[in-house]
């Protein structure tokens, strides 16, 4: 397969992989920026009006021209041309711009194919490039309920959206810069002091940006700098350059704090392309050293102090920052202790209650998260403060999800949007969107959780926030899987991988993983389930988040077990279930009793298999758990049948009856399939397999499909109706290669029908891929063969 390359002056742009090259070296644009960029270059022939360029890129008409005007600046940047020169973009006044650079189109062979799931091609970071009034953003937990943990596969339906709370929860007010402000990384602050004052280092970054982003400046987030660069002392130039590398950000600060004999000097040095801007200041402590230098700076860059910073108490900012620091590094137990061992009227200031707030709820003290916030609603009233009340909503709606409580969780979004609705403060605004994004996505309104999450996307890319920006894109591929689009959304998860390793988001990364799993599964991929699964093993001792942990074992306990390797998995799952909490973990514990389940059923062991389905069944009770939870429940009815016949009836209506109101289609394929296996009339089972495969191919599941066609071809077999035995079973051949349960069924069909050779090399295949499963007597030859009746001969 071929695709274009267009080549330039010293620049490649390539829109297939999405990358721009100058001089060979890849330069990273926010998708905005390429598609501009990209748009032009393939409609090179003639001019494009504004708003066809709006239309095509943004794909609606509300975007100013002012937004667009940064894109295309951005975007000449990029290449080398500038609004001036006009080499290769020209503007066409009054109507829109054209590309006039020479461009030689070259076709190049593209070595991968659609078929081919292990090629991962290497993704573009989504680099946030400001294109209009900057904003701020949010940052999610790595604890979540259900599906609200951001990226997990052991946590797939559990995962993804809580990143949407995890994420770094710092809401200063709205930048306010005008067109064409770039964002300021602003650095670790160097420390020239003994190591008790290290809790500067990330505390001084932190109130810098703060006290910039007052200004109007538009800043990068500090969890995304703490993420790239790490947070200790080293060489500033090459930590700015890592940044640049994996951002795209040009702005940095620089900062150095000292001791100067009974007080404090702070040193700061902002880089902007080719100026440069120096500030020095003392100040009786550290705090007041970094507030003075930063007021220098704003006068040299024509901005004011807001009064609010002037006046805020050097006692409160310094508890806060203290706190600050050490949730940047995961430390909730060294930010707590900040917070609580300080002086009783700075502890009870409302923003640090908020803050501590947040800290119960990255910890996992999710009850406790509630109460306090409940409280503090209840003394910070929408008149008084409505960003840090709309601020306390956002992450009431993150502990109402994660408590399985959605309608507390849109309301409380929902207002959080509304008291921010009209005032300049698009960075609250947009945590908001993206809490309601997670709400509404926990609820299956797929649609809805997309348009809140375009909306917080576009406060992401003004900030230059890649971390949200690509939590954000993992969010949506995580909707694709829950949706049953595993395709779509395994191709996702491979960008979310690359992009997460390169800012550094280490858990993100697992989880990331963890969704692929999940994808490959049911994709009916064993070997790339297993190959993806050793590869987020690797990261393991890089999170000490027990749920993190657990949802990675469960999915790699999973792929052992798709693989054969039943005695590791079940070893592997003992252990989960045994550390596990079951108040905190419930999505991860119902994966695990499942696989739990599975494993004793394919050892013969039908009594087992039902504890572990039972215990399944009750732990996946939350909606956004449905598909896994039919799956459970099938799972579970199977095992009553070989150890429990009597209670199957009950179950199965139970099992029909909750499943009646749900939305998602699958389960409708799992409840069909039970219901199959259950009928013991002929002609009932077949209508009812029948049923269950339309509704299997009409969304289009691999595992959903095989499921199926194995037990209804299986039935037919036995029934020795081989002409139809012939079409069910021919849907799962594409599979046979590297799946264990299809191989087994086409060597019982090709042994059925007498074709010696074909049964043979099916029969190896099922062999090679058994592990630990025995190959069926029917499949294997050692049972007598199947003989049509006359009729169906």
């Amino acid at each position: 397969m071929a695709r274009v390359i267009y080549r330039f002056g010293d620049c490649s742009v390539d829109p297939a992989a999405r990358e721009l090259q100058r001089d060979g070296v890849l330069v990273v644009l926010s998708p905005k920026i390429f598609d501009c960029l990209a748009y032009l270059i393939e409609h090179r022939d003639r001019a494009v009006g504004r708003d066809e360029l709006i239309a095509a890129v943004w794909g609606r008409a509300d975007v100013t021209d002012a937004l667009l005007g940064q894109a295309v600046l951005k975007a000449r940047r990029a290449i080398g041309d500038t609004g001036e020169e006009q080499r290769a973009i020209r503007t066409v006044p009054r109507f829109g711009y054209r590309w006039i650079a020479d461009v030689v189109a070259e076709d190049r062979a593209d070595a991968s194919t659609p078929g081919d799931a292990a090629v991962a091609t290497e993704p573009v970071v989504a680099t946030p490039v400001p294109e209009a009034t900057p904003a701020s953003t949010p940052a999610p937990a790595p604890r979540h309920r259900s599906r609200i943990a951001v990226l997990v596969g052991g946590l797939v339906a559990a995962a993804l959206f809580a990143l949407a709370w995890w994420l770094h929860d710092r809401a200063p007010p709205a930048p306010r810069a005008g067109p064409g402000t770039d964002v300021v990384a602003v650095l670790p602050v160097g420390i020239d002091a003994d190591a008790s004052w290290s809790w500067l280092r990330l505390g001084l970054m932190d109130l810098v940006a703060q006290h910039l982003r007052h200004a109007g400046l538009a800043v990068m987030p500090s969890d995304n700098i703490v993420a790239v660069v790490g947070d200790r002392d080293g060489d500033a130039e090459a930590a700015a350059r890592r940044l640049r590398d994996a951002t795209g950000v040009q702005r940095w600060l620089d900062a150095r704090a000292r001791r100067d004999g009974d007080g404090w000097r702070t040193r700061l040095v902002l880089h902007a392309e080719a100026d440069v801007i120096e500030v020095e200041a003392p100040g009786a402590d550290p705090v007041a050293a970094t507030r003075a230098s930063v007021a220098l700076l704003l006068q040299r860059l024509g901005r004011q102090v807001a009064q609010g910073d002037a006046r805020a108490p050097a006692s409160l900012d310094e508890v806060r920052q203290r706190a600050e620091a050490a949730m940047l590094v995961d430390d909730l137990a060294g930010a707590r202790r900040a917070i609580e061992t300080a002086p009783a009227d700075v502890r009870d200031a409302p923003e640090l209650r908020y803050r501590l707030a947040q800290i119960d709820l990255r910890d996992g003290r999710i009850g406790d998260a509630r109460a306090r916030l409940e409280r503090l609603l209840g003394d910070v009233g929408a008149e008084g403060d409505p960003v840090l009340r709309a601020r306390v909503l956002v992450v009431a709606s993150s502990a109402a999800v994660h408590l399985g409580d959605l309608d507390a969780a849109l309301r409380a979004c929902a207002a959080a949007a509304a008291l921010l609705e009209g005032r300049n403060e698009p960075a609250a605004l947009g945590r908001a969107r993206s809490a309601c994004g997670v709400a509404y996505a926990s609820v299956g309104r797929f649609d809805a959780a997309m348009t809140e999450f375009a909306q917080a996307r576009i406060a992401f890319e003004i900030t230059g926030d890649a971390l949200s920006l690509a939590r954000i894109e993992a969010n949506e591929g995580l909707m694709e899987i829950t949706r049953g689009r595993y395709a779509e959304g395994l191709d996702v998860m491979r960008r979310s991988e690359q992009h997460f390793k390169r800012l550094g988001g280490r858990i993100e990364v697992i989880m990331a993983v963890n969704d692929q799993i999940e994808a490959h599964l049911a994709l009916r991929q064993p070997l790339d389930a297993l190959a993806a699964s050793e590869r987020g093993w690797q990261l393991l001792p890089q999170t000490a988040n027990a749920e993190v942990r657990h949802g990675l074992q469960v999915q790699h306990a999973r792929a052992l077990a798709a693989n054969g390797r039943l005695g590791e998995a079940g070893a592997l799952l003992a252990r989960v279930v045994a550390e596990a909490d079951p108040a905190q973990e419930k999505p991860v514990l119902g994966r695990a009793r499942t696989a739990q389940a599975e494993i004793e059923l394919a050892s013969g062991r039908p009594q087992a298999a039902v504890e572990h389905a039972r215990a399944a069944v009750d732990a996946l009770a939350n909606p956004d758990d449905a598909r896994q939870r039919a799956i459970a429940w099938h799972t579970y009815l199977r095992a009553l049948r070989g150890a429990a016949p009597a209670d199957v009836a009950a179950q199965q209506a139970a099992f029909a009856t909750w499943a009646a109101p749900r939305t998602i289609a699958s389960v409708a394929t799992w409840v069909a399939l039970a219901d199959a296996e259950g009928e013991r009339d002929p002609s009932r089972a077949d209508a009812a397999y029948a049923r269950a495969l339309a509704s299997a191919e009409a969304t289009g599941i691999p595992l959903d499909i095989g499921a199926v066609a194995i037990g209804w071809g299986e039935r037919l077999l036995d029934a020795g109706e081989l002409d139809h035995a012939s079409a069910v079973l021919g849907r799962v051949a594409r599979w046979a290669e590297m799946d264990f349960a299809c191989s087994v069924a086409q060597a019982r069909l090709y042994r059925a029908l007498g074709r010696e050779q074909p049964w043979r090399e099916a029969l190896a295949r099922a062999q090679a891929l058994a592990g630990e499963r025995p190959v069926p007597p029917a499949a294997s030859g050692s049972a007598a063969p199947i003989r049509a009746p006359d009729a169906a001969r």
